[in-house]
């Protein structure tokens, strides 16, 4: 696994731990759930990147970058449930740095 895999990886298992951090918050006046609401999304991209890491054709790069814009796409539509757990700053920080390093990616 090449050093760009490696980032997006620990970033991808950052992202997941920030996201199911807030995933038991009874005390949420909204019902805002960003974990369970960007799920498929998450499943999506879990699936593209072991297709990737399995074999790492153009096409299964492609997919893998599409499903990780969808993923961080859907996190930015759901920074609004971040805000209310306290954890705005450090997701938008995640969410910033993935796009950095997508926006970079070579296929």
């Amino acid at each position: 696994m090449n050093t760009i895999q490696k980032l997006l990886t620990c970033l991808l298992f950052g992202l997941v731990f920030l996201t199911y951090s807030c995933n038991d918050d009874d005390d949420d006046p909204v019902g805002c759930n960003y974990a369970t609401e960007t799920q498929d999304e998450l499943n999506a991209l879990q699936a593209a990147l072991d297709a990737y890491s399995a074999n790492q054709s153009t096409a299964n790069c492609q997919a893998y970058v599409s499903a990780y814009q969808n993923y961080l796409n859907e996190l930015e539509d759901h920074i609004e449930c971040a805000t209310l757990s306290g954890q705005q700053a450090e997701l938008q920080a995640l969410i910033d740095q993935s796009q950095d390093t997508l926006d970079n990616w070579q296929c």
